[in-house]
């Protein structure tokens, strides 16, 4: 059971402990000395004992008192903490530079940004949109503070933020679109666009792994652009589960086997990090997940 003890109380007991008597103590904390004697009284009933001897000379320190004193003054000094840390939060200001690959500047940053202002208000954000291997780049050589990539580095700090799926994007009248699933196999031969937001790579070596030789007719940096394609027939692609919007014209499926992603939030070692950067990065850390993108699966999007 925890005694209603209030600061004022233990002020003015640290002010009579302090100064030598109420008198001296009620002038240096503005207060009447009948107010102090009521304050430390109510404390005495708080704690249930006496924590001065008083006379006509100057009240003295009992044996309770000598060692609430002690703890009197710990927890004034935790609470004078405490408003320091309130006070840092609310004037941590400046601005974060922060690299992104586009399908988490859709879906994820909008989020993070809405908490920065709830939690930051005078924290700004400059933010620079790239590939995989752009982003990671821009970390090392201090373009940016903090980047949200597949790509990681062993130089770099990399915490996870977000996972997903790539899946297979095809027209919903493509031979293909009736599979549950898309084995690797089955692109052999297949007309295909590919993402050029840097998993391209991964994906080649996977196909050729698989010893399927899709058609690659295009490279498409955008994935806005990269879906409008596929809509129009012109071909199929593979994208993150996050990239893929809402459009109407495409089916997705899962890939056989199955291929994640991981999302970092890469950065220089922490104690690097200015305290605003700092802040931005413990907030994408304790964000909530991203949009759930798992009803697309298998979904067809059809016009109308």
């Amino acid at each position: 059971m925890f005694p209603n003890v209030s600061l004022i109380q233990l002020r003015c007991f640290i002010g009579v402990a302090e100064h030598g008597g109420f008198t001296a103590a009620a002038d240096r904390l503005c207060l009447s000395q009948s107010a102090v004697s009521q304050a430390i009284g109510g404390l005495e009933r708080a704690l249930g004992t006496k924590l001065l001897l008083r006379g006509r000379n100057q009240p003295a320190l009992t044996a309770a008192g000598n060692r609430a004193l002690v703890e009197a003054r710990a927890a004034l000094a935790a609470v004078s903490r405490l408003a320091s840390c309130a006070e840092s939060i609310e004037e941590l200001s400046g601005t974060v530079r922060i690299g992104v690959v586009q399908s988490a500047a859709i879906r994820l940053l909008p989020g993070w940004l809405r908490l920065l202002r709830a939690e930051h208000p005078r924290i700004a954000v400059t933010l620079y949109e790239g590939t995989d291997p752009e982003v990671t780049g821009w970390v090392q050589a201090g373009i940016v503070e903090i980047g949200i990539t597949s790509r990681t580095h062993p130089e770099l700090a990399a915490r996870p933020v977000h996972s997903d799926d790539y899946l297979a994007v095809l027209p919903t009248d493509h031979p293909l679109a009736s599979h549950r699933t898309l084995p690797l196999k089955a692109l052999d031969g297949q007309r295909m666009l590919l993402s050029g937001g840097g998993c391209e790579t991964l994906i080649q070596e996977l196909l050729a792994a698989a010893a399927s030789h899709p058609e690659v007719i295009c490279l498409v940096r955008d994935n806005a652009t990269l879906l409008g394609m596929v809509r129009e027939g012109l071909g199929l692609t593979i994208m993150p589960e996050l990239a893929i919007d809402d459009d109407v014209g495409i089916t997705t499926l899962p890939l056989e086997p199955p291929l994640r992603r991981t999302l970092h939030a890469v950065t220089l070692p922490a104690e690097a990090l200015a305290p605003a950067a700092l802040a931005m990065l413990q907030l994408i850390e304790r964000a909530p997940a991203g949009p759930d993108r798992s009803i697309r699966r298998g979904k067809r999007a059809h016009p109308g």
